[in-house]
């Protein structure tokens, strides 16, 4: 895995020898997440191994509410991140010359500040100035306390649209993509592939706060009460089996139980909008021959489709780890579990496949930076990574796929490149293929993610 490009080559040794002294409340907690993802991990992973820390039967045990502060820090502070370093050069102007686990620090303390609205101002200021005092002693203690003061005069101007882009002066492309901190090339990409107005839309969605959907299991008796429960407790139907709700807006419980009990017990999953939409419009529950998922990750796509009885006897990922997450999940929603092969599917250990083809290609995964802030910090040449991979891809699946056949290419990206000029370079490669349909999530929709989708047929 790449690491970011501005890891400090001195993390490792602050981590070892003063990071894991500090007290572990939930700001500390996400400080030491964002030193995880500067060795290398995502936010995902990184938060994952700060939480098992505190597992039942460890020293301590995290709090839902502690835990929950410090995903909302580590997620947020990812997604705001560009706007926050721009914000602390102008009131920190040697920013560069303070140690980046300090820079990490005063970023989670202008993040509660500028977006944290529950958490008092001088409870931010005295738990970061405390943990920089830690670590650094006092006159640096005194220049985190002096840049966080300085935020707080300034607040109303740095969450203001129009006064950051008069505070910066820049043009309206660079303003906005600073403001809702998505990277300037990710920003010249949608002008130039879908226009002014598009990309600002864009911009402005990419920095929303996700919503949190549930994929209802088809495949319990309860399934049809359950979705229409989910949507009176304020949800919003998002496919056939799919409830969305606004950040914040989760219930606690649904049908007299509460809602960790439903997940527990497999009637419930979390699965994003987009990703649920994109199976709806391509009409994948029609498919009635056996399904190979190419490249399953930890089976999301999969399991929707067993739970609607589709048959899946095969999924493929070059992650044993995700894999695992296959297993898991089919026990958890009490479904047969597909043969896994863990292997690359560029070079797939198959010479044939009889049925359908599920390819959730590898991708940038521009379509979902509000769901995936970390996504944020990847360099433009890691387009010509995967726009490769996923002609690839879909060049082994022509090769395996059978006359009268169907292959679903699926991505989370907003990106031409590998969405319909990758299709249609692929069906000018492969004559014997035909497009059926294809989707890409309205550009004007408010909060859904960036997904696109095309179904494919091999001619007979």
């Amino acid at each position: 895995m790449a690491l970011p490009e501005n890891r400090s080559p001195s993390i490792s040794r602050h981590f070892s020898r003063r990071v894991l002294a500090l007290p572990s409340h939930a700001r500390n907690l996400a400080f030491k997440a964002l030193l995880l993802l500067e060795e290398g991990m995502n936010a995902q992973q990184a938060l994952s191994s700060i939480f098992s820390s505190y597992a039942d039967g460890g020293a301590q045990v995290l709090s839902a509410k502690d835990r929950h502060l410090c995903s909302d820090l580590v997620y947020g502070f990812l997604r705001t991140e560009r706007r926050i370093l721009a914000i602390m050069d102008l009131v920190l102007p040697r920013r560069g010359k303070l140690p980046r686990p300090m820079v990490l620090l005063l970023g989670l303390g202008i993040y509660s500040l500028l977006f944290q609205d529950r958490i008092p101002d001088h409870a931010v200021v005295y738990t970061t100035v405390e943990s920089v005092r830690h670590l650094y002693g006092r006159v640096f203690s005194g220049v985190c306390n002096a840049c966080l003061r300085s935020v707080m005069r300034q607040r109303s101007v740095f969450v203001c649209l129009e006064s950051f882009e008069r505070l910066f002066n820049l043009n309206s492309l660079e303003a906005r993509a600073l403001f809702y901190s998505v990277p300037s090339w990710v920003a010249r990409l949608w002008d130039k592939a879908y226009g002014r107005t598009v990309a600002l839309q864009l911009l402005s969605r990419s920095f929303e706060r996700p919503w949190t959907s549930f994929r209802v299991n088809a495949n319990k008796p309860l399934a049809v009460d359950l979705k229409q429960n989910l949507i009176t407790l304020g949800g919003v139907s998002v496919s056939e089996w799919g409830v969305a709700f606004s950040p914040g807006k989760v219930p606690d419980e649904l049908q007299g139980k509460e809602l960790s009990w439903w997940i527990d017990a497999g009637y419930l999953s979390f699965q994003a909008s987009g990703s649920q939409r994109v199976l709806d419009f391509l009409g994948l529950d029609s498919w009635r021959a056996p399904v190979c998922d190419i490249c399953a990750g930890r089976g999301g796509k999969t399991m929707a489709l067993l739970e609607r009885g589709i048959t899946v006897p095969l999924c493929m990922d070059i992650s044993y780890s995700r894999l695992f997450g296959v297993t898991d999940e089919c026990h958890r929603l009490g479904l047969q579990e597909p043969l896994s092969c863990l292997g690359d599917a560029t070079l797939p250990p198959l010479s044939r496949w009889d049925g359908h083809i599920l390819l959730d290609a590898p991708c940038s995964g521009l379509g979902v930076l509000a769901r995936r802030p970390d996504i944020r910090r990847r360099s433009e040449d890691s387009l010509k990574f995967y726009t490769k991979v996923q002609r690839d891809l879909l060049h082994s699946c022509a090769r395996l796929l059978q006359p009268g056949r169907q292959l679903a290419y699926v991505t989370c990206t907003l990106n031409p490149s590998e969405n319909e000029k990758c299709v249609s370079f692929f069906l000018e490669n492969h004559a014997d293929f035909c497009l059926v349909k294809e989707w890409q999530t309205p550009h004007s929709h408010p909060w859904l993610e960036g997904m696109y989708g095309a179904l494919l047929e091999k001619r007979t």
